[in-house]
């Protein structure tokens, strides 16, 4: 005999049976949510630390997929739950459950959540460490997968991989193979940003040209957008190919569309000027900048750069030293305010030198006078006459020596270095700063390229002081050894490391290209580092402090590498901070 249910019953039970499933897909439904606003965060900062924000939503994320399995153990979404926990775990390193729960997708899901399960597992052994099971893992799966998403995904972690292992060309290749691969335009646009920037670190120009151009038409970021036109600009430049570079920054200034980085533009017309040697133009455009984007990073560069031609090129240290002070004032965050404070420094210290070197040859003027007022029976009256002045604490000759270094080794003018440290041995010959100017001479004659000069200072340095540290630091071993290889490459490009510092670059770049593990190669390119720090091409000196991280990290120059580059990378986060700042106010 049959229950007849009645159709109020029925109602109910339906009503019961739709709640629950609205119940579990609502919160499987936020959980996705959650991972995917997590997801926006992380790649938005691509490259960086991931945000606390995101890791906050990856967190949520894992909460609302423990609903699902706590309470919904029987519902559909039950593996996808799991395997989108896993992924958030993996996220926040929590990797040892991420592979319990990645191992479980291996054993009940179908095809599709498998391949997903097997390259998060490969990626949570590389993150613990076993590189070369990641690594034969990967290319397992991206010969087996039938998922283009899944091939894709292995190939950027594949060049991630590369990249670590130090083989450049696989991480390109990987690289260009996402690319390829990939459908979605934002991720498209994020792995050609990745693309370019390796390519202008490996200085493959033409390659990274196409990818910033990629950038351009694939991100959805108009800060990635902007860095890359600017990229495009500076590898214009590099190849010298003014005319289109001209042609292009100023196009963009007169387009609205990237008012926002109209500063930096004007900047790089700068540069553009200064590599073509047209300096009549570089001084007016500087001081147009500087009127024109008041309290900006960009004013703050500007007047760096006036303060670099006020002490190299026109020689007067009030105006310059003027310059330096304000790039602080302009923007107390700058990447050139430790400089400009250093040079500031440089200049006062000089121009004090320059003051007691002025009390000293007043007052031996005055005593000179004294002793002539003796001899005609005047003295009296002219003691009165002349002022008492008390005499500086250091030497004439010790003051000369701290103007000759400054003069070399802060403002590069060797010929005036020189000038002051002949005075120091010719008219000091018995004061103890007489063997240290002719030490310091040695290195301004090699400075100045000019070898013979060089070796017969250091041979009177011996001759007159062989018992100094000087004369030991510059004597040669008794047995000679002919200079080789990346030696004999070094030396030459410290020798022109004044006169011709484009060569000294490209014989700096030579050493890291012939043997990047040699004697030589971690000086060669900490060289270039601070080359390009000192004349503020930021992005080509951090290039060259990670390259000095990443392959000599136990050696003195990756410390001081690592120092600056947190130091710069911590100065740009502030920059960005700062312009999101400026745009909400705006």
């Amino acid at each position: 005999m049959f229950t007849v249910i009645k159709p109020k019953t029925l109602f109910y039970i339906y009503f019961l049976l739709c709640s629950l499933s609205c119940a579990y897909f609502n919160t499987f439904y936020n959980a996705e949510q959650y991972y995917e606003e997590a997801e926006k965060i992380r790649l938005e900062k691509d490259g960086e630390a991931i945000p606390i924000s995101a890791m906050d939503k990856y967190g949520k994320t894992i909460k609302k997929c423990q609903v699902v399995l706590d309470n919904y153990p029987d519902s559909k979404f039950v593996a996808d739950a799991t395997l989108l926990m896993a992924k958030a775990r993996y996220y926040r390193s929590d990797f040892d459950l991420a592979i319990n729960d990645l191992k479980t997708i291996r054993g009940s899901g179908n095809n599709k959540q498998i391949e997903e399960a097997t390259y998060w597992l490969a990626l949570c052994k590389w993150k613990k460490g076993n590189d070369q099971a990641a690594l034969n893992e990967l290319n397992e799966l991206l010969g087996n997968a039938r998922s283009r998403s899944i091939k894709a995904k292995c190939h950027i972690s594949l060049s991630e991989l590369s990249k670590e292992l130090k083989d450049h060309d696989m991480a390109l290749y990987h690289l260009q193979s996402a690319a390829k691969l990939t459908t979605e335009r934002s991720e498209k646009g994020l792995i050609y940003g990745r693309l370019a920037e390796m390519a202008f670190n490996k200085e493959d120009y033409e390659m990274a040209q196409a990818g910033y151009s990629n950038v351009i038409a694939n991100s959805l970021s108009k800060e990635k957008i902007e860095k890359a036109h600017l990229q495009i600009l500076k590898i214009l430049r590099e190849n010298k190919d003014y005319r289109s570079a001209q042609k292009k920054i100023k196009g963009m200034l007169a387009d609205d569309k990237f008012k926002r980085i109209s500063g930096n533009l004007e900047l790089e017309l700068v540069q553009l000027y200064r590599a073509q040697g047209n300096s009549s133009e570089i001084e007016t455009r500087l001081e147009s900048i500087v009127n024109n984007y008041q309290r900006t990073q960009v004013s703050a560069e500007a007047y760096y750069q006036l303060g670099q031609i006020y002490t190299s090129e026109k020689w007067d240290l009030t105006k310059a030293k003027e310059y330096f002070d304000n790039v602080s004032k302009e923007s107390s965050r700058s990447l050139f305010s430790p400089m400009s404070k250093s040079h500031s420094k440089s200049i006062t210290t000089y121009q004090n030198a320059k003051k007691d070197i002025d009390r000293h040859n007043n007052m031996n003027d005055a005593a000179e006078a004294i002793n002539l007022a003796k001899e005609q029976d005047t003295t009296k009256s002219l003691q009165m006459s002349v002022s008492v002045e008390k005499a500086p604490q250091r030497s004439l000759p010790e003051l000369y020596y701290q103007l000759a270094d400054l003069e070399a080794f802060s403002f590069k003018r060797y010929i005036q270095s020189k000038d002051l440290l002949y005075k120091i041995i010719d008219e000091y010959p018995e004061s103890d700063f007489k063997p240290k100017a002719m030490f310091a001479l040695v290195f301004v004659y090699e400075s100045l390229a000019d070898s013979n000069s060089a070796v017969m200072i250091k041979k009177k340095l011996l001759d007159e002081f062989p018992g100094t540290d000087y004369a030991s630091y510059i004597s040669e071993d008794k047995v000679k050894v002919e200079i080789k290889g990346q030696k004999k490459v070094f030396m030459q490009a410290e020798s022109q490391i004044t006169d011709n510092i484009d060569n000294a670059i490209k014989l700096y770049k030579s050493i890291l290209d012939s043997d990047s593990r040699g004697e030589y190669a971690v000086s060669a390119a900490y060289s270039i580092g601070y080359h390009y720090d000192q004349v503020a091409i930021i992005d080509s000196a951090m290039k060259y402090y990670q390259w000095i991280k990443e392959n000599h990290p136990k050696t003195d120059q990756s410390i001081q590498a690592e120092l600056r580059l947190n130091t710069l990378n911590m100065a740009l986060s502030t920059v960005k901070n700062d312009t999101s700042l400026l745009e909400i106010q705006e």
